[in-house]
C-alpha cells in the first residue's frame, strides 16, 4: 500500500512538473517574441539615427541569453521525457510481476487482461532493450514465465 501511495505521489509531482515545464515554455515564448518585436522596433530606427547601436547591442546579448535558455530548456524537456519513460518502465514491470504472483496463485484472468499484460511486457522489454542500464534481472524471468502460460491457455481456451 505504501509502494501504490509513492507511485500515486510521483505521479502527481510528474504532473505538476509539466505544468511548470509548460508555464516556463510560454513565457520564453513569449519573452521571446516581445524582445524580437523590440528589436525589430529599434533596428528601423537605427536606420535614421546611429545613436541606438548600443540598445541593439544589449538587446542581441539578451537575444543569446534567451536562446541559452531554451537550449537549457530543451535539455531539461529530454530530462523529463526520460525520466517519464522510466516511470511507464517501472509501472509496467509493477503490473507485470503483480499479475505473475496472481497466476502463481492459481487466480485466472481474462483475454483483455493477458492483452494488457502483453502490452506491459512489450513496453518494458522495449525500455530495457533501450536502456541497458536499466536493472532488469527477475522481470525477464517472469515474461518469459507468462508468455509461456498464456501460449497454454491460448491452447486451452481456458481465459476467465
Amino acid at each position: 500500500m505504501d509502494f501504490l501511495y509513492k507511485l500515486k505521489h510521483a505521479e502527481m509531482r510528474y504532473k505538476e512538473m509539466d505544468q511548470q515545464l509548460l508555464m516556463t515554455i510560454i513565457g520564453g515564448l513569449l519573452g521571446g517574441g516581445i524582445i524580437g518585436f523590440i528589436e525589430f522596433i529599434i533596428r528601423r530606427n537605427d536606420e535614421r539615427k546611429d545613436k541606438n547601436k548600443e540598445v541593439i547591442q544589449a538587446i542581441e546579448k539578451l537575444d543569446k541569453k534567451v536562446d541559452d535558455r531554451f537550449n537549457t530548456l530543451d535539455q531539461k524537456i529530454e530530462l523529463v521525457d526520460k525520466k517519464g519513460d522510466e516511470r511507464n518502465a517501472i509501472s509496467s514491470r509493477i503490473r507485470i510481476l503483480r499479475f505473475a504472483d496472481e497466476m502463481m496463485e492459481n487466480r485466472k484472468h481474462s483475454k483483455d487482461s493477458w492483452s494488457q499484460v502483453l502490452v506491459d511486457c512489450d513496453t518494458y522489454e522495449d525500455y530495457c532493450k533501450d536502456n541497458e542500464d536499466f536493472r532488469n534481472n527477475i522481470t525477464s524471468a517472469t515474461i518469459s514465465y507468462l508468455k509461456s502460460n498464456y501460449a497454454e491457455r491460448l491452447e486451452k481456451h481456458d481465459f476467465l
